[in-house]
């Protein structure tokens, strides 16, 4: 299993672009919404994880569309644990399904690759 680039190992380093709403009302279609900068998952899950962890806790799976993306691991190997990554034909292409260890599960909108949003709304 090849160990991912941390983004402290790159000489510049521009953060996730992601915005998470407040859990006000729990049944709220979505929870957040997520631009990453390219396909490569490989580099923009191990961004977006700790930012990913600080709305309930320890991230456990991701469950992603299994189209529009240029790699597709199914681990993000972090320095003390690893988050599988699965892949699911029907799940639509700007939904990521986030699930945690506390048992909960929330919603990210993902955003196609491209240049930055104005307003991520």
């Amino acid at each position: 299993m090849a160990r991912l680039k941390y983004p402290s190992d790159s000489a510049h380093f521009d953060p996730p672009r992601v915005r998470l709403e407040p859990v006000r009302d729990h049944h709220l279609l979505l929870d957040g919404s997520w631009w990453p900068d390219s396909g490569d998952l490989d580099v923009e899950l191990h961004a977006l994880l700790p930012i990913l962890d600080r709305v309930r806790g320890p991230v456990t799976r991701l469950l992603l569309s299994a189209v529009g993306w240029t790699t597709r691991p199914h681990q993000v190997v972090d320095v003390d644990r690893t988050v599988s990554v699965g892949y699911l034909s029907d799940q639509p292409p700007s939904m990521m399904t986030v699930l945690c260890a506390d048992g909960g599960t929330f919603m990210m909108r993902v955003i196609p690759c491209g240049p930055a949003p104005e307003r991520l709304s």
